[in-house]
């Protein structure tokens, strides 16, 4: 059994984790991408961009297992840790991975904001990097702008921008294709509209979905050292 590994960025603690764990699993780590995949291999990439989603679209195409590794949804550094989204088929989505029970987001102890009632509007969008139906649409932003108002808050991985608690303290609401920082303001009681079709942050801006939407979202969120376990892995694909 083969794993390819396709991890961007490389970051060696970050192979290395993933590395171990999938040798726990039994597989015979590869490093790179294969586009005529053998009949047992898996394939694990860094979000699907371009070569890695025609190589993940050659895998599906046969039946074998795709998973796929980004930036955590609640943030790399969320509550001390070092974490990753895991995910199967697609990270950003809402049924791509197995969930349990609230035990896992409830160990995190995290105190949920009352819900804002007044503040500017603000419209976060991404780099729309992915595969169609999960990038964000160029036209979104100022799309959406022209509809909503408010202020388009600059992404931090194309220019300079404030810490985003700091460009979120006066906002009443977030509009978002389905950014990573909503799930932030989230947590900090701004409700928030997404329009991206199953985005794994969907809720109803009640408390109750709210919780409900972040008890799903743990159970594909990882850090480190549960990669190199295995267990991640091993979940997504049994």
């Amino acid at each position: 059994m083969r794993a390819w590994l396709n991890l961007r960025h490389a970051v060696p603690a970050r192979r290395e984790a993933f590395a171990r764990g999938l040798g726990r699993l039994g597989y015979t780590v590869i490093d790179g991408l294969t586009f005529r995949p053998g009949a047992s291999d898996i394939l694990v990439t860094w979000n699907r961009i371009r070569d890695g989603h025609t190589a993940a679209c050659a895998f599906e195409s046969r039946g074998l297992p795709v998973l796929v590794a980004e930036n955590a949804s609640w943030g790399n550094d969320f509550q001390g840790g070092h974490w990753y989204t895991l995910a199967r088929g697609f990270h950003n989505k809402a049924g791509a991975f197995p969930v349990e029970g609230p035990e896992r987001w409830d160990a995190l102890t995290v105190e949920l904001a009352p819900w804002r009632r007044s503040g500017e509007t603000v419209v976060l969008p991404q780099r729309g990097i992915g595969p169609p139906g999960i990038a964000m649409p160029l036209s979104w932003t100022e799309r959406v702008h022209r509809e909503v108002g408010g202020r388009i808050r600059k992404h931090p991985g194309q220019s300079a921008a404030r810490p985003l608690c700091e460009d979120l303290a006066q906002a009443g609401r977030v509009v978002t294709w389905g950014s990573g920082a909503a799930i932030r303001a989230l947590m900090w009681g701004i409700p928030v509209r997404s329009d991206m079709p199953g985005w794994i942050g969907e809720q109803d801006n009640t408390g109750a979905g709210r919780l409900a939407m972040l008890r799903r979202l743990a159970w594909a969120q990882w850090q480190l050292h549960e990669i190199a376990t295995g267990e991640p892995m091993r979940r997504l694909l049994s």
